[in-house]
């Protein structure tokens, strides 16, 4: 994986894509397995420091306000740019500056964003959405917000089932498939129906 890239982790449910984006945010232990980042071994920990979930429903942050919030980011991590200018980059509306994240809807990942930004993550994942979730979302710009994040040399990991949208948004899309051993399953069908 590169930096400044938005990958879309192709694959059906269940066969791995939110896996690996939870694996390199850092939410799945990996044991024996070894990952480098910028050819240093990285740990579990290490990988949790520097990412953010897109999707804050499940994290600590999911009841965060989010103008109050990312001033308090800003102001912790030393960021050259100031509420407003990120606020325009990630198109947050001032309506909903004194909403918790939870209570945002169409504009929660975006506001998320924003404050991972803010806060100096680096990767960027998500949880396993289908095509049409980011045809609607990156139609009412999500998509912008996610090419903030490459722009700053952010890794936006993104899984989904199939790349009918996803091939249009993403600078690269990696496919996990299920490899099956197709002599076994020609075994298993003739012990089960004898042809």
């Amino acid at each position: 994986f590169e930096s400044g890239k938005i990958y879309g982790i192709i694959g059906e449910y269940g066969q791995g894509p939110m896996f690996l984006s939870y694996l390199l945010g850092g939410k799945v232990k990996f044991d024996d397995l070894k990952l480098y980042y910028n050819d240093t071994e990285i740990k579990r920990h290490d990988l949790e420091r520097i990412s953010w979930n897109l999707e804050p429903h499940y994290e600590k942050y999911n009841k965060a306000v989010v103008k109050k919030s990312i001033e308090k980011a800003i102001c912790e991590n030393q960021c050259a740019e100031d509420f407003e200018t990120i606020a325009e980059r990630f198109i947050l509306t001032e309506p909903r500056y004194d909403r918790k994240l939870f209570q945002l809807s169409g504009e929660r990942w975006r506001a998320s964003a924003a404050l991972g930004y803010a806060s100096g993550k680096k990767i960027f994942y998500a949880p396993y959405k289908p095509s049409a979730f980011y045809h609607r979302m990156c139609g009412s710009v999500l998509l912008k917000a996610l090419k903030e994040l490459t722009a700053s040399g952010a890794i936006v990991l993104l899984p989904v089932g199939s790349d009918d949208f996803m091939k249009h948004i993403a600078d690269e899309c990696i496919y996990i498939k299920q490899e099956y051993d197709v002599e076994e399953l020609k075994e298993r069908y003739q012990e089960l129906f004898g042809t």
